[in-house]
């Protein structure tokens, strides 16, 4: 049997661990995809992922009929500290309401679209095991949990108006800082990885979105 891999990485004479490559390589590749993203425009990355895109919709108008309007919960809750609930708010919406879409890609390495020009979203990510595409509409004042003062709920549809998906991001300060509790709701017959998947996938772009908004 072969004994372990080791490897020493040293530059200019200082030794660096593997942690150290690891980061260069995330930072790196992030800036590899940005500009793909960037040079490949929304119109051909609609074109280009069309055959996914049109797999989803099969898939995901076909849990939502299963699922006779039954849905299944997951939750992911964040907690930050040396920014406030306004802060980031106000960050976040200015960047949803201008259509910045290097903001709104660089937050997860599969957001693929996002244009938010108009009074809904189109938004292309991973759902579950590849793209799909939704329009998502902002519900703002929503009741609920006082503890969390601000409320955003949200109704994803396919284009053909098949409700698929609800968000609920709700937002309160803390004396150092904010919490954030993520839902999302997919139809009942939808397999596990949509949720527990998207539960990551909240706490990706979120995180990505709060260390923006901190250094903005």
């Amino acid at each position: 049997m072969q004994p372990g891999l080791t490897i020493r990485t040293e530059i200019d004479g200082t030794p660096h661990p593997r942690e150290a490559v690891l980061a260069w390589e995330l930072d790196r590749a992030r800036a590899a995809l940005r500009l793909l993203k960037q040079r490949l425009g929304d119109d051909r990355t609609r074109e280009l992922l069309t055959p996914d895109t049109t797999a989803a919709d099969t898939a995901l108008a076909g849990w939502a009929r299963a699922s006779a309007g039954r849905r299944r919960t997951a939750v992911t809750e964040l907690t930050a500290t040396g920014i406030d609930a306004d802060t980031f708010l106000t960050w976040w919406q200015t960047r949803l309401q201008a259509g910045d879409r290097a903001a709104l890609l660089a937050a997860n390495p599969e957001h693929y679209l996002a244009d938010s020009t108009g009074e809904q979203v189109e938004i292309i990510e991973t759902i579950g095991t590849g793209p799909a595409r939704f329009f998502l509409r902002f519900h703002h004042d929503l009741p609920g949990d006082d503890t969390f003062p601000v409320r955003i709920g949200g109704t994803g549809t396919l284009a053909d108006g098949t409700e698929v998906l609800h968000v609920l991001h709700e937002f309160a300060d803390t004396p150092d800082g904010l919490r954030i509790r993520l839902t999302v709701q997919f139809p009942e017959a939808a397999p596990d990885l949509l949720p527990t998947g998207h539960q990551w996938h909240f706490a990706c772009e979120f995180t990505n979105w709060l260390q923006a908004a901190h250094a903005a």
